[in-house]
């Protein structure tokens, strides 16, 4: 199959507890506006998050194989629709929620809400290696349903891949960890933690200056932190704001955050008013200022991404399964609906 230019090829993570068989590919046409093709890329079980090593073509994502749990890696070709298995790591009963790679794209970080792990893996050519490190966490918070104990949600390197950031729901906790002789150990002494009951969730960073944002899922907050590599305590908190408009007073889920490639927009999904928000980032202080809140066109908006060309946003509606996908005005970041496809239980989407 040879693609045309204007194509877009995205991967969309889904839950495979109803009609989903696993990981679906999708090619958009940037010029008309119009899904071009949406097929099963590889059946597998509850591949609910993924990310891309594009240098490599390879893509790594959660899994589930018959009891067992973890991680798998594929190979990619633009031109051809399937995945193909390179290999797994199983050594988990419940798969991990989230998934991420280092910068250097040697190291593959898992993270397990319910297991509280995050498990840190050497790959090779995109050979997920044995012998992996792991990270947990103690403790626990006020919302007793949610926060009965430590709950990982995600876990990135920082830029410059001096620092892991380990973000657990269930502790209110941004967890510091660091390598010294090759051991992962956990920075108590620098990591951060939010008010009680906030329940942090996703965290994301500016490409362009040194600033991170956490969206939480029990609150429906942003804090940003500046990140300064010399100084003692690395991150300062120096704003938190809601991502829901201000008269809103209903159920608060916040699910995914984005920054777009601009460096000038933010935005938020959350489930609670099935929503996405769209901020503006200060460029001198990497502050946010809440814009407008857009109906994300679906149930339970998990994951949204932003393709390649900056021009669309695609959301995954988990709960009333499909992808809606939205235009971007280039110069207010305001979104407009375009269309919605059907894709069972979609939770990720990365675009190649």
């Amino acid at each position: 199959m040879i693609l045309q230019q204007n194509i877009v090829v995205g991967y969309i993570g889904t839950y495979t507890k109803n009609d989903s068989k696993g990981i679906y590919r999708l090619n958009f046409n940037v010029k008309s506006n119009k899904v071009e093709g949406i097929n099963l890329a590889y059946e597998i079980g509850n591949p609910t998050y993924l990310c891309i090593d594009k240098e490599r073509h390879i893509i790594y994502s959660s899994c589930k194989i018959d009891d067992k749990s973890g991680v798998s890696s594929f190979k990619y070709w633009q031109e051809q629709d399937k995945l193909h298995l390179i290999n797994y790591n199983l050594s988990e009963v419940k798969p991990p929620c989230h998934v991420s790679i280092a910068n250097n794209k040697q190291v593959l970080l898992s993270s397990n809400y319910h297991e509280n792990k995050m498990i840190v893996y050497n790959t090779l050519e995109g050979i997920i290696l044995n012998y992996p490190q792991i990270g947990r966490h103690n403790g626990s918070s006020i919302n007793t349903d949610r926060q009965e104990k430590p709950h990982i949600h995600c876990s990135i390197f920082t830029e410059d891949d001096k620092y892991i950031l380990c973000i657990d729901l269930g502790t209110d906790k941004l967890n510091v960890y660091t390598f010294e002789n090759d051991n992962l150990v956990n920075r108590d002494d620098i990591s951060f933690s939010f008010p009680a009951g906030t329940g942090p969730r996703h965290i994301t960073y500016l490409k362009s200056k040194p600033f991170y944002y956490v969206l939480s899922e029990l609150t429906s907050e942003i804090f940003v932190f500046k990140y300064s590599s010399k100084d003692k305590v690395p991150f300062t908190n120096i704003q938190s704001l809601s991502s829901l408009p201000k008269n809103y007073n209903g159920d608060k889920s916040g699910s995914a955050i984005c920054i777009h490639e601009n460096n000038k927009f933010l935005y938020t999904s959350d489930r609670g008013n099935n929503s996405i928000s769209l901020c503006v980032i200060d460029p001198d202080d990497g502050k946010l200022r809440l814009i407008n809140t857009f109906s994300s066109k679906g149930s339970s908006p998990r994951d949204f991404q932003i393709d390649p060309t900056g021009n669309f946003l695609f959301c995954a509606n988990e709960n009333s399964n499909n992808v809606s996908i939205f235009s971007i005005d280039q110069l207010t970041g305001e979104l407009t609906f375009i269309t919605s496809i059907n894709v069972p239980t979609p939770t990720c989407i990365k675009f190649i």
